[in-house]
């Protein structure tokens, strides 16, 4: 009884490392998009599935005067497999490669273009040479699982692969590695380590030109520049194409903080609104907004160069430093348009979002990203069960109207001037006290900040709001900034209980 309970916990032991091999290779494949033949992991997983198929092997399975006995139980099982065979007749071509090496080391004479054709293995790779071939060649699933299938025939009854359970969930487990592409390029990362955050976060990240030099003509970097009617231009870093659209999803050097497909931009006057993919990226010391065309994202540009570069020219990167107003407008047949007013004034082609919420989803990611730091103004409300929502601003209506009339106002109010605010370059943001009238639960209304004259586009507000102007503080400590938000925060959540 003790030693059928000592077996079964060898077994166990051997499953069970298996099991931490297979979900290496697999975690490497998932992040590094590729698996290097000498990646260490191979070695180690071919290592624990020889463990596996050797324990408790028939002595006259594995040749008694054989040393190689995954060799022999290759070939037995090679009479009746004709994978099996097939593999067996690879492998000694192999060997054979290695063994006119050896003897090229000893002093053999061969040119230097034969020398440079046979294969360069480790020492370890070449321990495990039966095993790492049948991987490489996707074939070890389907011997191991003709062995579980004929155990009687090559396996004690203490074998692992006799156990009724154990024996087929070895074979399922290889199945995953045997699916999976194997390269034998030299890059500067191909010997695998433990993955960092930042590089599991990059799990959708291509690696750049040089990790992949099977491309018979090398493209040469894309200097790429956004052309906007104004006549501004930026140049944007010279980077591959395939990197630059990469580097629009989540990767170690900016976050993303919002993505959406189909935003529809019309780059010039005299041509429709062509669908791009939109974008806010936060690095650690800016923000940047990119919106790319449809046609580059999903690659189906055509060949010629010219084309590629008008696209390019479409393609737009905007740093929200330089941006001061954003110009809401909401359309019953659309989800949206924002339109970007730089501080020299000129706007930005308009951004039109797709219905479903997306343009607040937008703004609420953009007041998010610019904390602590800056802050939209006015700034978005929090509403229970609803989360996010658009402002109510009040608007100094004539003494003789009344409260019902400007409520109605506001609930038909579709378009929205946020200002973006950073401390010490901008006009004094002045908290507000939040009221509610209603006894609802929300801040029923945020009255904006009156501006002095100097400011270009608050005097107009400010003298269309009919109160005494404020002056500019430019002045303002970021600490007050910094307090006057967490006060703000504070107090509306009290509404909420």
């Amino acid at each position: 009884m003790a030693t059928g309970t000592a077996e079964a916990d060898t077994r166990q032991k051997l499953l069970k490392t298996v099991k931490k091999e297979v979900k290496q290779i697999m975690e490497e494949a998932v992040t590094r998009k590729f698996v290097h033949e000498d990646s260490s992991h191979i070695i180690s997983f071919c290592a624990a599935v020889e463990a596996c198929v050797l324990y408790g092997l028939k002595r006259r399975a594995a040749g008694f005067l054989r040393s190689n006995k995954i060799a022999a139980l290759f070939m037995k099982v090679a009479k009746s497999f004709p994978l099996a065979e097939e593999l067996c007749r690879k492998v000694q071509d192999l060997e054979q490669l290695l063994e006119n090496k050896r003897n090229q080391m000893q002093g053999v004479q061969e040119s230097v273009r034969k020398a440079q054709k046979l294969p360069n293995l480790s020492p370890q790779a070449i321990k495990h040479l039966w095993i790492r071939t049948a991987l490489i060649e996707k074939v070890l699933d389907k011997i191991v699982l003709y062995l579980v299938e004929n155990c009687n025939k090559y396996y004690e009854k203490e074998a692992l692969l006799m156990d009724p359970v154990d024996g087929p969930i070895l074979a399922s487990l290889l199945v995953g590695p045997c699916a999976l592409e194997y390269t034998k390029m030299k890059t500067a990362d191909h010997f695998w380590t433990d993955p960092s955050a930042d590089e599991l976060v990059q799990r959708h990240r291509i690696h750049s030109s040089h990790c992949r030099q099977d491309s018979p003509t090398k493209r040469p970097a894309l200097c790429i520049q956004k052309r906007h009617s104004s006549g501004s231009m930026d140049d944007r870093p010279s980077m591959s194409a395939r990197d630059y659209v990469e580097s629009l999803h989540q990767n170690s050097r900016a976050t993303l903080l919002f993505g959406k497909n189909n935003v529809m931009v019309q780059p010039r006057d005299d041509m429709e609104a062509i669908p791009g993919y939109l974008s806010l990226h936060q690095s650690a010391d800016t923000m940047t907004l990119k919106w790319t065309p449809n046609q580059l994202m999903n690659g189906s540009v055509g060949d010629l160069d010219y084309e590629k570069s008008v696209y390019w020219d479409y393609a737009m990167t905007i740093r929200l430093e330089e941006i001061v107003y954003l110009h809401c407008h909401q359309q019953v047949d659309s989800g949206g348009t924002v339109v970007l007013v730089s501080q020299d004034g000129i706007q930005r082609p308009p951004l039109r979002f797709p219905r479903g919420g997306h343009l607040l989803q937008f703004l609420s990611c953009l007041e998010n990203g610019l904390l602590p730091h800056g802050q939209l103004d006015p700034p978005l409300w929090s509403q229970r069960g609803k989360g996010k929502v658009f402002p109510k601003l009040r608007k100094r209506s004539p003494q003789g109207s009344s409260e019902s009339a400007s409520d109605k106002e506001e609930d038909e109010a579709t378009d929205y001037v946020f200002r973006i605010i950073y401390p010490g370059s901008q006009c004094e943001f002045v908290a507000q006290e939040l009221i509610d009238p209603q006894g609802g639960g929300l801040p029923s209304m945020w009255q904006p900040s009156t501006r002095k004259s100097s400011c270009s586009s608050c005097s107009q507000s400010g003298s269309s709001d009919g109160g005494p102007s404020n002056g500019c503080n430019h002045e303002r400590a970021p600490l007050k900034m910094l307090c006057d938000n967490m006060k703000y925060q504070i107090v509306s959540r009290a509404f909420y209980g």
